[in-house]
């Protein structure tokens, strides 16, 4: 069933809420994943600068792999932090173009409006480069037909970001455990 056309039905409003609500915890996760990248940019500095006393604590095999995997940590988390700020501003924006569209003013340009909505969104799409505004055109056609798909989205990229952050911290954890175990003893 589309939405193109009715009114917004209450269960929107919650749904909003609820979702909003739970995307709130991604700058938590934004900021934890500050964190840890400074912790283990900081390691892997210190075992990059200090590798020839390194090499005689720890197997080459083990710094190595250790240093592979908090490099991986580190990049998966700079995606996952990238994911988190799209999160964020793009709540914001999303929450004042709604302000604006609910004011009387945007009420009135609303009812004024002299083209129709599928023009409209081929015209948003209009100025950007590809892929852009391909990516433009089918949101606001699925925006069209689905007023939650907004929403929707943001918590689609929130599952990816939940899940770079675990991801993130396992690489660092078992980067941790590879160069401890990897100390050789005599």
């Amino acid at each position: 069933m589309t939405d193109e056309g009715q009114p917004i039905k209450p269960e929107h409003v919650f749904l909003k809420i609820i979702w909003r609500s739970t995307l709130g915890l991604g700058e938590s996760m934004e900021q934890a994943t500050t964190w840890s990248m400074t912790g283990l940019a900081a390691i892997t500095g210190l075992l990059i600068s200090n590798l020839d006393s390194v090499g005689h604590l720890v197997s080459r095999q083990g710094l190595r792999w250790g240093l592979i995997l908090f490099t991986g940590s580190i990049v998966i988390g700079a995606v996952s932090k990238q994911i988190g700020m799209a999160i964020g501003k793009g709540l914001v924006m999303l929450e004042k173009i709604e302000n604006i569209l609910s004011s009387e003013q945007g009420q009135a340009l609303m009812a004024n409006m002299t083209t129709t909505p599928t023009q409209l969104v081929e015209k948003m799409a209009e100025p950007y480069f590809w892929p852009l505004s391909t990516m433009m055109r089918k949101s606001g056609m699925k925006g069209l037909s689905d007023y939650l798909f907004s929403d929707k989205r943001f918590v689609n990229l929130f599952c990816v970001q939940m899940l770079l952050v675990n991801l993130h911290g396992l690489l660092a954890a078992v980067g941790l455990v590879v160069v401890a175990s990897s100390i050789i003893t005599k």
